[in-house]
């Protein structure tokens, strides 16, 4: 089901960034996060499921350098305490601008924005709603998309 929720996620961000100047990667591409913006030698890495990166400098062979503007996070049994605690701190520490995190086993959609700082919860997305992305105005992922299996 991760797979699938992944795929369709992907797809979907692909549609909408084509002609875009946003670039999306699918894991596994690593995220680099330094505190010193040494990116030869990052504090941290991570391999989000999905992340939206609007500026070109920031993409090298290694990964992204640094925060992208989205991050999106499928759940699994095994990730859900690292998603919602040492992920978003990480993400919201470092400047994503938007966190969504998605559950298969609940149906639904966390999408987190970046406010002076800290991630302010925008709107709990269920079932039979529409994802609406706050930092890119006409983004739309149905949810039923995400689980018509």
């Amino acid at each position: 089901m991760h797979q699938f929720n992944v795929g369709e996620l992907h797809f979907a961000l692909r549609a909408f960034f084509q002609n875009r100047s946003c670039y999306v990667f699918v894991a596994p591409s690593n995220m680099l996060f330094s505190e010193s913006e040494d990116y030869q030698s990052p504090d941290q890495v991570t391999q989000p499921d999905l992340s939206v990166v609007c500026s070109k400098d920031q993409i090298s062979k290694s990964g992204c350098n640094g925060a992208s503007t989205l991050i999106i996070e499928v759940l699994s049994p095994a990730t859900t305490l690292k998603d919602f605690n040492e992920k978003f701190n990480l993400y919201q520490k470092h400047g994503v601008q938007e966190y969504w995190i998605v559950d298969p086993g609940n149906q639904t959609a966390h999408v987190y924005t970046l406010e002076d700082g800290s991630y302010r919860v925008r709107h709990l997305y269920t079932e039979q709603e529409t994802i609406q992305s706050f930092v890119f105005k006409d983004l739309q992922v149905p949810m039923n998309t995400l689980f018509n299996l």
